[in-house]
C-alpha cells in the first residue's frame, strides 16, 4: 500500500484532479455593457377627471370637434380634425406620459358625450426592432390605454385592443420624426 501512495503516477493524478477542480470553479465575468433594470409593469389608476391645466389640445381643436357645422367650409375643417386623438408614446415604452394621459381623458370625455358603441384601440410601433417585438409593444400600449379608459369609467366590454406593431405605419418615411408618429395608440370607432 505504501508503494502506491508514494509513486509518481499517484502524485501526478492528484495534481491533475486539483487542477480540474480549480478550473471548474465559478468565475466572475465582467461585462462591457451596462445592465438595465428589468421593465416592471405598473398598474395605472387614474384620478377622477378634472379640468386640465396643462397638456391639453388647443381650444381650436376642441371647438371644431364640438360645434356643429353649418356651412360646407366648416364641414371640411371638421372632417380634417380627428374626433379622437392618437395617444403618443416614447421610444421603446408603453407607459403613459402625463400629456398622453390628458389626451386619453379628452378621448374618454368625447366617447361618453357621443355615446359611441364599441372602440378598437390599435397599438402601433415604429420600424426599429423586430416585427415580433413591435407586436408585443403595440399590444402593451393598447392595453395600457384600455386600463386607463376603464379607470375613467368606460365599460370594459366596449373597448377592444389589437396590435399592428410595425405592419400598419401611419407614416412611411424613414426618419425619426416619422417613427415618432407611428409610436401611438389609434382609436377606431366601430
Amino acid at each position: 500500500m505504501e508503494r502506491i501512495a508514494n509513486s509518481p503516477d499517484t502524485w501526478t493524478a492528484c495534481v491533475g484532479v486539483l487542477v480540474m477542480i480549480a478550473g471548474c470553479a465559478s468565475q466572475t465575468v465582467s461585462s462591457t455593457h451596462e445592465q438595465q433594470p428589468p421593465l416592471v409593469e405598473e398598474r395605472v389608476v387614474p384620478e377622477p377627471v378634472a379640468p386640465l391645466a396643462t397638456a391639453r389640445p388647443s381650444e381650436e381643436t376642441l371647438k371644431s370637434a364640438k360645434t356643429p357645422a353649418s356651412t360646407a367650409g366648416q364641414l371640411a375643417v371638421e372632417a380634417s380634425t380627428p374626433f379622437l386623438l392618437d395617444i403618443p408614446f416614447n421610444f421603446d415604452q408603453y407607459l403613459l406620459r402625463s400629456d398622453a394621459m390628458a389626451m386619453v381623458e379628452v378621448n374618454a370625455n368625447r366617447l361618453k358625450e357621443e355615446r359611441v358603441g364599441k372602440v378598437l384601440l390599435e397599438g402601433r410601433g415604429d420600424e426599429v426592432g423586430t416585427a415580433a417585438y413591435n407586436l408585443v409593444l403595440g399590444e402593451r400600449r393598447a392595453q395600457m390605454v384600455r386600463r386607463y379608459l376603464e379607470g375613467l369609467g368606460l365599460p370594459p366590454l366596449e373597448i377592444a385592443t389589437i396590435s399592428y406593431g410595425k405592419d400598419r405605419p401611419i407614416c412611411t418615411e424613414h426618419s425619426a420624426e416619422c417613427w415618432e408618429k407611428n409610436r401611438t395608440v389609434h382609436f377606431e370607432v366601430q
